[in-house]
């Protein structure tokens, strides 16, 4: 059995929100049904002492992204975030990935004004939520995210990229115009279907994106295609992704606390570490903590 060194663990994907300070109009709509699931359990505030109480001291480090504000709520809640930040010490969160809408022209004010926040290190404009949700989200049109695109890689920030399938081929066609884009694909793509077939055409797609240089893989959120949790499911689409991107380009994320819907994060974290066991030393060091270090500059 390897032995494997000390690890530091960092969570790559997470929320915080405070209702009183904030308002996101997905939680607080009453009696819907969202892509992921009933919101209602999670109805609530989710502080940084709430997370470090899942947490239970076993992550170093965390990345929070921005988690679908209202409109004009953009730059408080990443001052809310950054207030988490350092009430934490600046480890909990670390990191913010902020809400810009870079669908239209003009983003460059939105942008320095984010920059002004010391927890910034990147954007979240989901493209794309489930077949069912998409239809109400703006058109994707590449020729606006290119531009705007170009402008986060020249403030040094990244992408977090949340799509779907019947998305993949355009999102690429515009994501090869900006190379020098570093990109973090969330929760596996969207892996909706998860038939034999569905795995084999998710592989095929994620090959093209990896190609792409400066573009990475979240492992996270997976219990929101499933509406349940199962280890052997989590890691077979886990070690499908480190087949294709390889440790030194995943990175592992809670998606809490969505996914607790679903699952406890300690049977989440005990599902990371029977992952991590199966790398060999320097595959678990990257996976568990440096390849997030790394891209988000912690």
């Amino acid at each position: 059995m390897t032995v494997l060194p000390e690890l530091e663990w960092i969570d790559a994907h997470h929320h915080l929100w405070d209702l009183a300070r904030i308002e996101y109009p997905w939680l607080l709509a009453k009696g819907e049904v969202r892509f992921f699931g009933q919101p209602a359990p999670i109805r609530k505030n989710y502080l940084g002492r709430d997370y470090a109480d899942d947490t239970g001291g076993r992550i170093a480090r965390s990345v929070h992204v921005q988690v679908g504000a209202r409109k004009g709520f953009e730059l408080e809640e990443t001052a809310f975030v950054n207030d988490c930040s350092r009430l934490s010490g600046g480890n909990l969160p670390a990191a913010a990935v902020v809400a810009v809408d870079l669908g239209g022209p003009g983003v460059e004010k939105a942008l320095d004004a984010q920059l002004a926040y010391p927890v910034t290190r990147g954007v979240r404009h989901m493209i794309g939520k489930s077949a069912g949700e998409n239809p109400y989200l703006p058109p994707f049109e590449p020729d606006i995210w290119i531009e705007n695109w170009r402008l986060l890689a020249g403030r040094d920030l990244s992408f977090d990229l949340q799509f779907t399938a019947e998305q993949y081929e355009k999102v690429l066609a515009a994501l090869e115009q900006v190379a020098e884009l570093r990109v973090a694909i969330c929760h596996l793509a969207s892996p909706w279907d998860r038939s034999a077939g569905g795995l084999t055409r998710w592989l095929s797609w994620m090959k093209r994106f990896a190609a792409l240089p400066n573009t990475v893989m979240k492992i996270s959120g997976l219990s929101m295609y499933t509406k349940h949790w199962d280890e052997s499911e989590f890691l077979r689409w886990a070690e499908a992704a480190l087949e294709v991107f390889g440790a030194r380009r995943c990175m592992l994320g809670s998606n809490f606390p969505v996914d607790r819907l679903y699952v406890s994060y300690d049977k989440l974290f005990a599902a990371w570490q029977s992952l991590v066991s199966r790398c060999d030393p320097d595959e678990a060091l990257h996976l568990a903590g440096y390849s997030a270090r790394k891209f988000y500059r912690l």
